[in-house]
Parts: structure tokens; C-alpha cells; sequence
């Protein structure tokens, strides 16, 4: 049962209120060609929906993201234990991969375009790059941050290294794994949309970019509530699984 007179039932309602009823009224006073208020934006939805095209941009979108996430994710797990369990290797290429890691996306999408053109593999890859360097970065973390007395008592049991890995290290780095994952996610997110902005203009950040042009501010808004559900949607799940699995470690020692 709903209890309504609970604050966290009735303070996000009130904010929502707030919020929405603002820019109603914010985007009623201002012209049309610079800001919709959300009625618009609601309009607008629904005309995207009956032509097919929020449906095609979003699948188009979600086929990039995937894609490019599950190849990072095979790639960059094991490129991070590697990393962490050979610390010769990992010192070598740690500052290269921080650098990178830093580098805004933008400014690298000349570079992509020169490899690979403005098609589907030059959003594939600007996906899968930035996720897989964020998991391999995490992933070597935890991998050298094993618990050292389990790594003491491995080595007194005279432990190879793929056992070594294998019981005490890839164990101990699953949180940081989980972590690497969640923010791989988000940087999936802002790569894909990168990529249909500057790269090839299609998908939902197609639409945003061909809304702006036509200023058709309503239509870009919609888009940009479709990323943004898309993005809290799998950034949440993954959020909340990096919490369940922790309390299930902590129960489990």
C-alpha cells in the first residue's frame, strides 16, 4: 500500500509538478522556434510514433550501443586482467590508456572518420573504444587489488599464475569489474550519440541534429528524453546490481 503522505512519495511528485508546470509555462512564453514546453514535446512524441521513425532511429541507435558495449566487454575484461596480473605490462600502458581515457571523444572523430569513414563501423567503433579502455582500466584495478593475504597464502601453496588469476585475483576484482561495466555504460551512451551527431546522421542523434537545423525544438526534445530513458534505464540496472552483488560479497565473507 501507497502511503501519500510520505515525503518520498509526495516530495518527487510535488518536484514533478514544479518542474513540468515551469517549463510549460517557461515554453509558452518563448518562441516556438527556439523552446516547446512539454505539451509539444508530448505532441510530438506521438506523431514520431504513429510515422515509425522514433521507432527505426532508436533501433538504429540501440544497434551501435549493443553491439559496440558486448564487443568491449569481451575485449576489455580480459585485456584488464592481464593488465593487473602482469604488472610490467600494465605499467607500460597504463599512462597511454589515462591519456586516452581523458581525451574528449570529439576531438578524435576526424581521426575515426580518416579510419574508417562516416558509416556504421565508425560509430561501432567510437562505441567500443572509450567502453572497453573504462572496463579494462577498472578491471586492472581490482586485479591489483587483491586481497594480500589471500595472494600470500596462494604463493605458499606455490600457485601458477592462471591459478593465481584464477581463485584469488579475477575473484577480488569482480566489484571493480561491475564498476568498470556501469561507467562503460555511460561512456557507450555519449559515444554512440557522438557518433550519429558528427559521424553519420542517423538514429536518435540524427534526429537531434536535423531538428536543430529545421528548429524544431520539440522534436529534438523528444529524442533527447528518449536518451536520457534509454541511458538512466541500463546506467540504474547495472547500479543496481553493482549494489547487490556487494551486499551479497559482504554476506558472504
Amino acid at each position: 500500500m501507497i502511503n501519500f503522505k510520505s515525503p518520498a512519495v509526495y516530495l518527487p511528485v510535488i518536484s514533478l509538478v514544479i518542474v513540468f508546470g515551469g517549463w510549460e509555462l517557461v515554453g509558452r512564453s518563448i518562441n516556438p522556434l527556439l523552446f516547446a514546453p512539454p505539451s509539444a514535446v508530448i505532441a510530438m512524441f506521438g506523431e514520431l510514433i504513429a510515422s515509425g521513425e522514433l521507432q527505426a532511429a532508436a533501433k538504429i541507435t540501440m544497434q551501435a550501443l549493443f553491439l559496440g558495449y558486448f564487443l568491449a566487454v569481451i575485449v576489455g575484461i580480459p585485456f584488464g586482467i592481464l593488465m593487473g596480473a602482469v604488472p610490467r605490462f600494465g605499467d607500460v600502458l597504463q599512462p597511454y590508456l589515462y591519456a586516452i581515457f581523458s581525451t574528449p571523444r570529439v576531438v578524435v572523430v576526424p581521426l575515426i572518420i580518416v579510419w574508417f569513414g562516416i558509416g556504421f563501423e565508425a560509430r561501432l567503433f567510437l562505441v567500443f573504444f572509450w567502453t572497453a579502455i573504462a572496463i579494462s582500466v577498472n578491471t586492472a584495478q581490482g586485479v591489483r587489488h587483491a586481497r594480500p593475504d589471500l595472494v600470500e597464502v596462494a604463493r605458499s601453496f606455490q600457485a601458477s599464475r592462471v591459478q593465481m588469476a584464477r581463485h584469488v585475483l579475477i575473484p577480488g576484482a569482480v566489484p571493480f569489474v561491475i564498476s568498470g561495466l556501469r561507467i562503460g555504460a555511460e561512456r557507450a551512451i555519449v559515444g554512440v550519440i557522438i557518433g550519429e551527431m558528427f559521424l553519420q546522421i542517423v538514429g536518435l542523434g540524427g534526429i537531434i541534429t536535423t531538428a536543430s537545423s529545421e528548429l524544431l525544438p520539440a522534436k529534438m526534445l523528444c529524442a533527447v528524453a528518449v536518451i536520457a530513458v534509454l541511458g538512466t534505464v541500463i546506467v540504474t540496472a547495472l547500479d543496481h546490481f553493482e549494489k547487490r552483488f556487494q551486499n551479497w560479497r559482504v554476506e558472504s565473507v
